[in-house]
């Protein structure tokens, strides 16, 4: 065999001026950095696309967050008018109940409506249980000629009354 001597450790072509700057290879070279290019191009518009997305949601959320909050916003002052004019009636019911179980009023209200009048001393009765079935009677002498009269007209018209003499 015959052995060849080679210079495969070196390649001369590199240093050929004519084979580096050959027509085919400056095509190729240019449509490898146009390909490379375009590639760069495309991940360059699609990361900006993304990036304008994002934003645009985020936006979009800030939005729709400030919107739900002015709607419950509203609720919350809905509500408390309406419980301040609650309120308010209630301090009025209040008022008013309080007024009408005021005991002037309810006498006012027993004496005009319903004739009652005040108690007099002459009208209490002592029972005594101790000794029986007995009853003491305290008499008041300071009383008027009108009231003995009053009295004395009473009985009267109590005794005649026909609903008290029956036995029913």
């Amino acid at each position: 065999m015959a052995a060849r001597q080679s210079n495969l450790a070196y390649d001369f072509e590199r240093f050929e001026t004519q084979h580096r700057n050959s027509p085919r290879k400056l095509k190729l070279k240019i449509v490898v950095k146009r390909e490379q290019q375009a590639k760069k191009t495309r991940y360059l518009v699609a990361k900006t696309a993304a990036c304008v997305v994002i934003f645009f949601v985020g936006v979009l959320g800030i939005i729709l967050s400030q919107v739900a909050m002015t709607e419950v916003t509203m609720k919350i002052t809905n509500y408390n008018q309406k419980l301040e004019l609650l309120e308010s009636d209630y301090r009025t019911l209040s008022a008013e109940l309080e007024s009408s179980m005021a005991l002037n009023n309810i006498e006012s209200v027993v004496t005009r409506e319903m004739g009652m009048s005040k108690l007099r001393d002459n009208q209490v009765t002592y029972v005594n249980f101790s000794n029986g079935d007995s009853v003491d009677v305290v008499e008041n002498h300071s009383t008027s000629i009108f009231e003995q009269l009053k009295e004395t007209f009473s009985g009267v018209l109590e005794y005649l009354k026909p609903s008290g003499n029956t036995m029913e």
